[in-house]
């Protein structure tokens, strides 16, 4: 199968970094803290910050946190057997300015010190990633944006969620994976049921 794989939240542990770098910089504003921990994301309510200031955080951020973030938990592992059973990995991630100033370089460069196999990288044009899920045939596309997988859906490509702290409510009734290991099991279900390599 030709399988599509979002870098951040569901190759990178992007989440869990995003929320101590946002910690640390609450310090810097009003030092109010988290306000509602309970919100549906860091950046939907969980803080007092602005909307302006949110995207000036990441405008003046995200490129070099993007080249600090971590593998999130059997991602490699998993990326390298899937490969091993003949199955074709294209990551397809949404990276653009102003949050990133040479996105391609910033990502590849990551990749390559985490060691993830691939065979290709697209960076896609929207969050809306289904042009490129279309034009390089995906069979099966993972994401961790819930509402980007259903619009993909809703444009013929098969997602399946890759949950998260904070996604696990509005995933229900979607096809989804908790972990790396379940995501493997779903993907070899797959290709036992279609047959496709």
């Amino acid at each position: 199968m030709n399988i599509g794989l979002d870098i951040d939240n569901v190759i990178s542990a992007f989440d869990n970094r995003i929320l101590k770098e946002f910690i640390k910089e609450d310090k810097n504003k009003r030092n109010a803290g988290m306000i509602n921990k309970k919100a549906r994301h860091i950046t939907s309510g969980m803080f007092d910050w602005t909307k302006e200031e949110i995207d000036d955080f990441f405008n003046k951020n995200m490129e070099k946190l993007a080249g600090e973030l971590s593998v999130r938990y059997n991602a490699k592992k998993y990326i390298d057997l899937l490969i091993e059973n003949g199955h074709k990995i294209v990551l397809i991630s949404h990276r653009v300015f102003p949050h990133y100033v040479e996105p391609l370089k910033t990502t590849t460069t990551w990749l390559q010190k985490h060691k993830i196999c691939y065979h290709k990288l697209v960076m896609s044009e929207s969050a809306d990633k289904t042009k490129e899920c279309l034009e390089n045939n995906i069979d099966v596309m993972v994401d961790d944006r819930v509402g980007q997988c259903k619009l993909m859906q809703g444009n013929g490509v098969n997602c399946i969620v890759m949950l998260t702290k904070y996604n696990k409510k509005e995933a229900k009734g979607l096809p989804n994976a908790s972990s790396w290991q379940n995501l493997y099991e779903i993907i070899s279900n797959m290709r036992g049921i279609d047959g496709k390599n």
